[in-house]
């Protein structure tokens, strides 16, 4: 695909420009939010002649509490908006309480622990239309796969959802929604979406409040309301914030909850002053170009506006403007009412824009790249675990699977941490609310596992005996399989494949040996400084090639004691190399350009300079001027490239050369680098690991590869939806890094490159782009650098993420022609690992069979 320039990325609104002062105003709500301040005039606007309150609450998983905290004071919530609803369903409409509940989150750990009275009132409450239930389990970042969306749209019990039948969607604070979500909505018959963005370090993709048709890949619409930042509402009727702390836990008995007289106070004179305040703010909006007849406002409490109660004295403050007949007249609604109310009434007037909504916030994710890791992991796993190659999935295997991707789901919603994570790193609260949060990679990690060891083990334990080598990916597989040598239970040296099979050596390997001391300093890697058990120890791994392993297929092997011999096969790839000795390309028979160019596998740096370095980041972000933004740029950005420490070691075997490099850096403790050659198809492996020493100062990593195809467009893929980037993308979003589920694949004359990410969802191209605000491509999109690591935010996500980390890589490339493999399923294909497992020739008793491996 050809480049093409893209639609302008200027984002034309009021709250994103101003000092790091106002910044932290917009976070934490404060008085900022009342931005049109002129003399209050009691003339009513000219356009806006209606304004629809949605009153909720944001869920943040943690942030203002520990996880648990959080979950449990919303099941409280709920209850409050229960009592709230039916407590005024007598009284005259407009004194009537709304509810929206933002989250099935909530909703569903209420189910879960109601009795059956309580939930009749809970159905009660939904009937009379002023307690909605909205249709997403939680806020979400742009890491979910297509198994995850279908769980968060799963939530509920299917006869709750059926019950509560909802019409709309809410993601707030997030800046992006990926169109994977949008569509996931549309499969569920839910058509409207609200999303109140928080500006801080990111951006709404164009003016707001507004609203915009967006269409999806396949022509279906979902109607998109682009409101204000979630507790916005509130400061349409209030020059200042109750709030203080700003964000004071639950249990903090010096704060509390606001009380009926503390806001929103219904008597005549602070209704009528709060209309004249609402005055000027409609003025302001309509000012800056606002020409809808109705508005429609979020309101939160103001205890910690994030997690917070219900307010039932709004309603009472609604009812006193309305009996006072003020204009505009104020209306509380549910989201799924204002939304078909606004669709109905602009609906005609309206653009429709199609693209995917790349997210800013998405790049703290990567503050935390060992967890990612980790739930990466357990998606493919518990991939694995489902794949048809076991047979259906039973009811209690689905079962396993939904608590996997229920967690992981909580591990990919927006909240990571404490809102004093970066500030106060080492707190108790930083520490148990990131401890919960890595909960959810870890806990799915080691369920997957064992629901994929259950589910193997119960196909092939019944079979008779053998090393079976399942491939649980849809394609056909190659490459070497490793275990450890003390399984194979004897003097073993080959695999034999019964019949006119292949016969396949077993290597041994050094490796790691637990439980015993390192018999000398040969015995330990640079990586092993604690120097208790060796890793490096003399035939520790047993390995075999696997060759052409078709997809979802099984293969059995005898453990034989011959050893056999593998010849040497002719060296057909031609590859460069650098005066270090480190591969620059690489180019196998058939192929017109090499796999890869040089600069594949560098590492780099990019650090904060300057006093209070995150505040900096978010001053240079908010730059209007690109000009200015570019000298501020090069003035805070310290690049740092890693640089090779000692030429680079090669090992060649009958089926890949290896490259391995070790590196330096001066934040790194160690670094090396090591790309895997496959001999017989073009395909390599590049993987980097690295020590990160502790700093809590703002910085930022990447990993390179450079491909040969610089006039050509990358596509990729979020949730299963493929994109081309700064090409298929909304307005005025992010295209300075891109979340994707793993591949990066470039379609030119020559032939189909495809890269693939195991461990780092995080990319970008041409250069690292940090604060680059770009509306278009870069000249080099055919460079691919991974952000492995991140830290510039100031709150929420990861300060201090240190010690070894790894990340790889995959390429390939496919030779041109009409039917090419599906990106999805070779990216899978690459990453995964074929699942052995060894069946001796005693049988299995029935009841393990039924009572430890069945799932």
């Amino acid at each position: 695909m050809r480049r093409s320039r893209n639609r302008s990325n200027t984002v034309n609104t009021p709250w994103t420009t101003g000092s790091a002062s106002l910044l932290a105003a917009i976070v934490f709500c404060v008085g900022p939010f009342a931005l049109a301040t002129q003399a209050e005039e009691e003339r009513p606007p000219s356009v806006i002649q209606r304004v629809d309150i949605v009153h909720m609450t944001h869920t943040d998983v943690g942030f203002t509490d520990h996880p648990l905290v959080c979950r449990r004071q919303q099941v409280r919530y709920l209850d409050i908006a229960i009592d709230a609803v039916l407590a005024t369903r007598d009284a005259p409409p407009e004194a009537r309480f709304y509810w929206t509940a933002e989250t099935t989150l909530a909703v569903n750990d209420w189910w879960q622990a109601a009795d059956p009275k309580r939930r009749e009132d809970f159905l009660e409450a939904v009937g009379t239309g002023r307690l909605e239930i909205t249709a997403m389990a939680v806020n979400q970042t742009p890491t979910l796969n297509r198994a995850e969306w279908h769980t968060m749209l799963h939530w509920l019990p299917e006869d709750v959802w059926r019950q509560v039948n909802p019409r709309a969607a809410i993601q707030n604070d997030v800046n992006g929604f990926p169109r994977a979500g949008a569509v996931a909505l549309l499969d569920r018959g839910v058509e409207n979406l609200l999303m109140g963005i928080n500006p801080t370090n990111g951006s709404p993709p164009m003016q707001w409040p507004s609203a915009f048709w967006w269409k999806m890949p396949d022509g279906r619409r979902m109607f998109v309301w682009l409101g204000d930042v979630y507790p916005r509402g509130f400061y349409y009727f209030h020059p200042s914030s109750w709030r203080r702390g700003p964000v004071p836990e639950s249990t903090d008995t010096r704060y509390r909850p606001a009380r009926p007289g503390d806001f929103f106070r219904a008597d005549e004179a602070s209704v009528r002053a709060a209309h004249a305040h609402l005055l000027g703010q409609l003025r302001g909006l309509e000012a800056a170009g606002y020409n809808f007849p109705s508005l429609i406002i979020s309101v939160t409490n103001e205890w910690r506006m994030d997690n917070d109660p219900p307010f039932p004295p709004l309603a009472d403050f609604v009812a006193t403007w309305n009996r006072l007949e003020l204009k505009p007249v104020v209306k509380l609604s549910t989201v799924a009412g204002a939304l078909e109310r606004m669709k109905k009434e602009i609906g005609d007037k309206i653009p429709e824009l199609q693209g995917e909504w790349t997210e800013w916030w998405a790049n703290g994710d990567a503050s935390g790249p060992r967890e990612v890791a980790a739930s990466r992991r357990a998606k493919r796993l518990a991939a694995a675990a489902l794949s048809p190659v076991w047979g259906d999935p039973d009811e209690r295997t689905l079962r396993a699977a939904d608590t996997i991707y229920r967690d992981l789901c909580l591990f990919d919603e927006h909240t990571w941490g404490s809102s004093d994570s970066v500030a106060r790193p080492h707190g108790l609260d930083t520490w148990a609310q990131y401890n919960e949060k890595s909960r959810t990679a870890y806990r799915p990690m080691a369920l997957a596992k064992l629901l994929l060891a259950q589910r193997a083990r119960t196909a092939v334990y019944p079979r008779e005996e053998g090393l079976y080598v399942v491939n649980t990916a849809k394609l056909p597989w190659s490459g070497w399989i490793s275990m450890p040598a003390s399984c194979l239970r004897g003097d073993f040296h080959s695999l034999e494949e019964p019949g006119p099979g292949t016969a396949i050596p077993l290597v041994f390997d050094r490796g790691y040996r637990p439980f015993t001391p390192p018999g000398g300093p040969d015995e330990l890697t640079v990586e092993n400084t604690s120097e208790t058990f060796p890793d490096n120890a003399p035939d520790q791994l047993a390995r075999f090639w696997i060759e052409g392993l078709e997809g979802e297929a099984v293969r059995r092997f005898l453990l034989s004691e011959k050893s056999i011999d593998v010849p040497a096969e002719p060296d057909t790839v031609k590859v460069t190399l650098d005066d270090r000795n480190w591969p620059t390309s690489a180019v196998w028979p058939g192929m017109e350009k090499p796999l890869f160019l040089e600069g594949t596998g560098d590492f780099l740096s990019v650090a904060i300079r300057g006093f209070a370095a995150r505040w900096a980041y978010g001053d240079i972000f908010r730059l209007a001027d690109p000009v200015e933004r570019d000298r501020r740029r090069s003035e805070s950005l310290e690049e740092v490239p890693a640089v090779a420490r000692q030429p680079s070691r090669v090992e060649r075997n009958p089926y890949t050369t290896v490259y391995t490099q070790a590196l330096e850096h001066p934040r790194l403790a160690w670094i090396t680098r090591r790309l895997e050659l496959w001999n017989r198809q073009p395909r390599a492996r590049l993987t980097v690991r690295f020590n990160r020493r502790e700093s809590e100062m703002p910085e930022i990593f990447f990993l390179s590869s450079t491909l040969p195809c610089r006039e050509t467009l990358p596509q990729t893929s979020n949730g299963g939806i493929p994109f081309v980037p700064y090409e298929d993308q909304l307005p005025g979003t992010c295209r300075d890094y891109f979340s994707i589920d793993s591949w990066v694949r470039y379609d030119t004359p020559q032939g189909r490159w495809l890269w693939a990410s195991r461990d780092a969802p995080l990319v970008t191209f041409g250069q690292h782009q940090v604060l680059a605000r770009r509306s278009d491509p870069p000249q080099e999109t055919n460079r691919i650098l991974a952000m492995v690591f991140n830290n510039v935010w100031f709150t929420n996500f990861v300060a201090d993420s240190h010690g070894a980390f790894e990340f790889q890589f995959d390429m390939a490339w496919q030779e041109p022609g009409p039917t090419p493999d599906d990106p999805d399923q070779l990216a899978e294909t690459l990453q995964s690992e074929p699942q052995v497992v060894i069946n001796p020739d005693l049988r299995e008793h029935p009841i393990f069979l039924e009572r430890l491996h069945r799932p």
